[in-house]
């Protein structure tokens, strides 16, 4: 049983890809692997497998990182798929149906869009759809994304080119610049456009654009190989048609050339042509001839060397903005071999672009990186592993990868170090900058006893450090950098200091009401011994575990874990 999947959106709207004649269909980005090529990030090299069974066409998802959904549940096992289900590959969505659509035209016509002009007297017989009340609309004429069209709503500003990061309407056109245009339509429906200094520059109408510039209905706009028609739906719309050109007679004019043949047949042997004018045809013959002479004996004895154009100097000329790209380049045979990284997709398409409209290149082999996709790919499986959530990796230059994060312990680390050793094929341009917590709280403890500050306590998480407890206003400047010095320990991110300082009687905690004292012994005026809560106690001796630092006539003091407390009482 033949199956038959229908692109519903996009600029691959319409698109059929056959499921028959075969066992099985690959479809995916790699176009040495698949049955079907999508060019689409979000797609993997080998993304889907459709398989012929005695019960219909089953799907399998070959993808770990964005897996294919039928109808809007991913397809995590294998899923057989029925007649009108909606399949989705990476952006793009499919209508699957066991009918040929090319044999059925109502079929075809339910999930596939009529995007062609075709020239007729007036343009209101083409249909605009009425489910959206904005006032413009512009439909591709010409281009990569021809048949698309988008609405133009009051008081907004739309921005056009092929970066999705920073484009609002996406065109699939290398002549297209990242930010190329902007349209804008104020809260009056008036719409104007401006050029956003692209390369191939923006024409309304066949003129370049220089400044802001309005536009009116049926206008036409062209960006690099792309065009849009603008039409206002609240005016009329007419078809200019051109003029034929002026048809003369054909019988009159061979009249006329007949009468003029026979009548300079019959006078011209009868003219008589004056001397003057022979001397002077004699003359210009004569330095017609020197003329011709000169030129002979000029290229007879100059040899003229054509310049020739230094392939190599135009290739770095055009890699200049790449720098993570290396080449080799054959001027014999015209063949390129590229080796490095770029960045993002769109760069590569950029650097494709460009090497491709080099006329004297016969064939490139392009063997580039795009580090976003590594990237992406390699996160994808750091996350699987609960232990190493907090880590990712990221490209921060062409070619260049670092490791961040935080790990618990240094055994996860080394499991860590293992797994990207074993599965990162880049692992020589790899910097590992994962932190081990547990590690880098040792280190801060250690800072903090070594400075005298016992006293304040620390929590650490994910590279977030809370500081915590009393210090002497005494030593307020001396903790202060202390946090700076800690802020450029590597591994923290952030520091959260809730450090109270205080003075040395303000930092001493009251604890009188939880102890009497009933009695005391004097040797002179200062007491050595106490009786709190019937014990009989004296310095250094331990109260509930605080220390007897010192005893006064109406006041003892304590300590404890470097807090201090005081015990106040009043003995006659």
């Amino acid at each position: 049983m033949a199956g038959f999947l229908v692109a519903e959106d996009g600029p691959i709207a319409g698109l059929i890809i056959r499921l028959e004649e075969r066992d099985e269909w690959t479809i995916g980005r790699d176009p040495d692997v698949c049955y079907q090529v999508l060019e689409d990030p979000m797609v993997s090299r080998k993304h889907v497998v459709f398989k012929q069974t005695d019960d219909g066409i089953v799907l399998e998802n070959l993808s770990a990182t964005n897996p294919a959904s039928v109808n809007g549940k991913p397809a995590l096992e294998p899923t057989l798929l029925e007649d009108s289900d909606t399949v989705q590959i990476g952006n793009s969505f499919f209508h699957f149906t066991t009918k040929d659509p090319n044999e059925t035209t109502s079929d075809t016509t339910s999930y596939q869009r009529d995007t062609s002009f075709e020239e007729k007297e007036t343009l209101d017989s083409v249909h605009f759809e009425d489910e959206h009340d904005a006032r413009w609309i512009a439909k591709v004429v010409s281009g990569p994304n021809t048949g698309a069209e988008f609405y133009i709503e009051k008081n907004k500003s739309y921005v056009i080119g092929k970066d999705p990061d920073v484009s609002d309407i996406v065109f699939q056109d290398l002549s297209v610049s990242r930010k190329h245009a902007k349209l804008v339509c104020d809260e009056n429906g008036n719409l104007s456009l401006e050029d956003l200094g692209s390369s191939n520059k923006t024409l309304h109408n066949g003129e370049e654009i220089e400044k802001l510039s309005g536009i009116s209905s049926q206008d036409l706009i062209a960006f690099g190989t792309t065009s849009i028609l603008v039409i206002d739906k609240e005016k009329s719309r007419e078809t200019i048609i051109s003029p034929p050109p002026m048809q003369f007679e054909k019988k009159e004019v061979e009249q006329e050339e007949k009468v003029t043949t026979k009548e300079e047949e019959k006078n011209w042997k009868e003219m008589i042509i004056p001397k003057k004018h022979l001397i002077l045809a004699g003359t210009i013959s004569l330095l017609v001839f020197i003329g011709v002479i000169g030129v002979i004996g000029l290229f007879s004895s100059t040899k003229v060397e054509l310049a020739t154009e230094d392939t190599n100097k135009i290739i770095e000329e055009t890699l200049k903005n790449f720098k993570g790209v290396e080449y080799t380049y054959n001027d014999k045979t015209g063949n390129l071999f590229l080796l490095g990284h770029v960045l993002k997709e769109v760069d590569h398409q950029e650097l494709s672009y460009l090497l491709r409209s080099l006329k004297f290149l016969r064939n490139i082999e392009d063997n580039v990186v795009i580090d976003e996709l590594v990237s992406e790919s390699m996160n994808a499986l750091l996350m699987k592993n609960p232990n190493w959530r907090g880590v990712s990796i990221i490209a921060p230059k062409p070619g260049h990868f670092i490791a961040r994060g935080y790990v618990q312990n240094i055994d996860l680390a080394s499991d860590l170090t293992d797994y990207l050793n074993v599965n990162f094929p880049y692992v020589d341009r790899l910097t590992n900058a994962v932190v081990v917590e547990n590690t880098l709280q040792a280190e801060i403890q250690s800072i903090l006893i070594d400075k005298g500050f016992v006293n304040v306590t620390f929590q650490l998480s994910n590279g977030e450090l809370i500081l915590a407890g009393r210090v002497s206003d005494k030593q307020e400047k001396e903790f202060e950098e202390i946090v700076a010095y800690l802020n450029n320990v590597q591994g923290i991110r952030l520091i959260k200091n809730f450090v109270i300082f205080s003075s040395a009687n303000s930092s001493i905690i009251d604890i009188s009401s939880k102890f009497k004292v009933t009695g005391s012994s004097k040797v002179g005026n200062m007491s050595e011994y106490v009786v709190i809560n019937g014990k009989i106690l004296s310095v250094g001796d331990l109260l509930d575990g605080m220390k007897i630092t010192k005893i006064d006539n109406n006041e003892i003091l304590l300590e404890k874990d470097g807090l201090k407390y005081k015990i106040q009482y009043n003995q006659q």
